[in-house]
């Protein structure tokens, strides 16, 4: 056996201790799962290279190998399994760009304001529309969200 056939076969053996332990909780998971990778608007095929890019964009391991061999078995060419790794990589690199313009920029924009002495009428430096940069979230005036209440939870940040 390769070591990712091994790294898979761990996992699945592990998740049947879950199962022992909490067969609702696997029961439940296995049947949400089961029916996202089901055949629908998408082939099975299709949804496995999506879970395989979303598996490298987390830098999950096991997820990665795993998502490999169901896309094999689902019919899917090393080619295929190559393009969604590519599509990935310009996901993840698309990613870092967006927050690199919208929060590094920002926060540039924010010190040079704070540097040029400009200030309110508190006496504070001046960085009109800086609060959304810095409250790492994607909610922000500029979609009417500034004062949502978000309850116990405080403010939405995004994960990734």
């Amino acid at each position: 056996m390769s070591l990712s056939t091994d790294k898979v076969t761990h996992y699945k053996n592990e998740v049947a201790v879950l199962a022992g332990t909490l067969p609702n909780v696997a029961e439940s998971y296995h049947g949400f799962t089961g029916e996202c990778f089901a055949a629908g608007e998408l082939d099975e095929k299709t949804k496995q290279l999506i879970a395989l890019g979303i598996s490298l964009f987390a830098n999950n391991e096991i997820c990665t190998y795993y998502h490999v061999q169901e896309a094999q078995s689902k019919g899917a060419s090393d080619r295929q399994i190559m393009e969604a790794a590519a599509v990935a990589a310009a996901a993840a690199s698309g990613h870092a760009l967006s927050q690199g313009v919208l929060r590094v920029q920002g926060a540039l924009s924010m010190d040079k304001e704070r540097r040029s002495g400009i200030v309110d009428g508190a006496g504070q430096p001046v960085a009109a529309g800086m609060q959304d940069y810095l409250q790492d979230t994607e909610f922000s005036s500029a979609f009417g969200h500034v004062n949502d209440d978000f309850g116990s939870r405080g403010a939405v940040s995004p994960s990734y």
